[in-house]
């Protein structure tokens, strides 16, 4: 499993997200998202890194669909890292099914041209 869309579907395989040590690739569920991190991490070290806590998008990526079956809730991008591109679908905040028709870092609110229902 390498890529967002498998690792959405493989969801239910992925342990919610519980204080530990994290590996680069691991993935974890959280707030009604799949998340997968990128910089290795000791909660036991940092305890602040905690599912909607203000240094979790630090070490942590939103994982995001390419179908509309994987679609998941609208995240607001953080850097480079979790930009949404070309093919990839979110849930929007009225929630109708949108998809990305060119890579940003915006919702349809900011970039409307960047988004199709």
């Amino acid at each position: 499993i390498t890529d967002d869309d498998q690792k959405i579907k493989a969801s239910g395989l992925y342990d919610d997200w519980a204080a530990g040590s994290f590996a680069v690739g691991d993935v974890r569920n959280a707030d009604g998202q799949t998340w997968e991190c990128f910089q290795a991490h000791d909660v036991a070290v940092y305890p602040d890194i905690v599912p909607g806590g203000t240094a979790w998008r630090t070490f942590w990526r939103p994982l995001h669909g390419k179908s509309a079956a994987t679609a998941r809730p609208f995240v607001a991008v953080q850097g480079a890292h979790d930009t949404y591109k070309v093919g990839e679908f979110m849930i929007w905040t009225d929630g109708t099914v949108r998809e990305c028709l060119r890579e940003t870092a915006y919702g349809p609110d900011g970039d409307p041209g960047a988004w199709t229902e």
